[in-house]
């Protein structure tokens, strides 16, 4: 019989993110140590700062000082530098890629896995220059496989506020393994079964599966113990509150808030519940813009993308350009550029800071005014000079 551990050990999930993700699941620290985030009070009290008093263990049902914490509490980010935080933290190896594994019993005595992913920034723009929502500090997303006896034979993945279940005969797995593949969504983190675009039920989830994922490193996590105290935080991980378009959301609560956290057929509910529901907007599916031609050089020691666009359906043209540059030579994620496109072609040159003597792959996507994005294209650029 296998122990907990090694069960959440043999099924843990392998996620293939999308060709232009810039947000990779990292360790929830990032939030609590990032230099200048800040522990607020439902009063904007400063109860802590990150770097400094802030960490994972200053978290709980009650604080160091012995002040309960509320709902209303937050952690915020004052500096907003999303991008480029998040990108220097998960160059760190105590932070980067990570998943949180709790195995919690249902009321039939069935066993679930639960798998939390924690990312830095929810940014739905990744999907085009835009749209303009979709946007908020701090995301949790998670998966659950339920097992009978020890062999899995369901799993239901959150998509944002709802679910979808699926028998584990119809789940990607890793070749050789009993691992499901998560086609994890662009911007938002949605979990999704099989890659593509996906209806949200307000508008598109792209999740192409393009991207070469990092494996992830196995946190089994125990409530009962001092260390995971920081699960049951009541507060928002994150200061962003809902805009009022239907893709804003607040930043979330943390994994032992959500109901599904002791009662996993919570989540199977609402995966049910999506089961009846419509499966994609009425009439016909928007028909999304042609993918760009592009090209890429060196100039200056920078990167400058060469790029045309083509018209689309009813004769509209993309007026936006997003371009992710990954190097197979660096620990960093990928960056993410976004474009006003005013010509039919032309030439853009990337700000983000490149090391001429790396290699470097370059995914190109255009979207049209309504957000439509197009699929993604890529171009490989080899090393300007020898070196490292």
């Amino acid at each position: 019989m296998g122990t907990t551990t090694e069960l959440l050990q043999r099924h843990r999930p392998f996620l293939k993110y999308d060709s232009h993700e810039t947000y990779f699941a990292d360790s929830a620290a990032e939030w609590t140590d990032n230099p200048g985030n800040r522990l607020l009070a439902r009063d904007g009290t400063e109860l802590a700062v990150g770097g400094k008093t802030l960490g994972l263990t200053f978290l709980g049902d009650r604080y160091p000082n012995g002040r309960k914490a509320s709902a209303a509490d937050r952690i915020s980010d004052p500096s907003k530098k999303y991008a480029d935080q998040a990108r220097a933290l998960h160059s760190n190896p105590a932070y980067a890629n990570r998943v949180y594994g709790h195995a919690v019993s249902d009321g039939d005595g069935h066993t679930w896995l639960q798998y939390w992913f924690f990312y830095f920034y929810n940014d739905y723009n990744l999907i085009g220059p835009f749209i303009k929502a979709g946007l908020h500090e701090g995301d949790w997303e998670m998966i659950q496989i339920h097992l009978r006896g020890e062999t899995p034979d369901h799993a239901v993945y959150a998509q944002h506020k709802i679910a979808e279940g699926r028998d584990w005969r119809q789940v990607d797995i890793l070749p050789g393994t009993q691992r499901p593949i998560v086609y994890v969504a662009r911007g938002s983190h949605a979990s999704y079964f099989e890659p593509g675009t996906q209806w949200t039920g307000h508008w598109f989830d792209h999740a192409d599966g393009k991207r070469r994922s990092p494996e992830l490193t196995l946190e089994v996590v125990d409530e009962t113990l001092p260390a995971f105290g920081w699960l049951r935080w009541p507060g928002r991980w994150g200061d962003t509150k809902a805009a009022g378009s239907p893709l804003d959301s607040d930043s979330p609560t943390g994994p032992a808030v959500h109901d599904q956290w002791r009662d996993p057929l919570k989540l199977e509910g609402s995966a049910r519940a999506h089961m009846l529901a419509a499966a994609g907007p009425e009439g016909p599916p928007p028909i999304p813009p042609s993918p760009p031609r592009i090209t890429a050089e060196w100039q200056d020691d920078r990167i400058v993308v060469r790029y045309e666009v083509f018209a689309g359906q009813g004769d509209v043209w993309p007026e936006g350009l997003v371009v992710t540059v990954n190097s197979p030579d660096e620990h960093a994620p990928p960056t993410t550029e976004r474009f006003a496109v005013k010509k039919h072609s032309g030439t853009v040159k990337l700000k983000t800071s490149v090391d001429p003597a790396n290699r470097y792959d370059l995914y190109a996507s255009v979207a049209t005014p309504d957000a439509m994005a197009s699929e993604s294209v890529r171009v490989d650029l080899a090393p300007e000079r020898a070196g490292g």
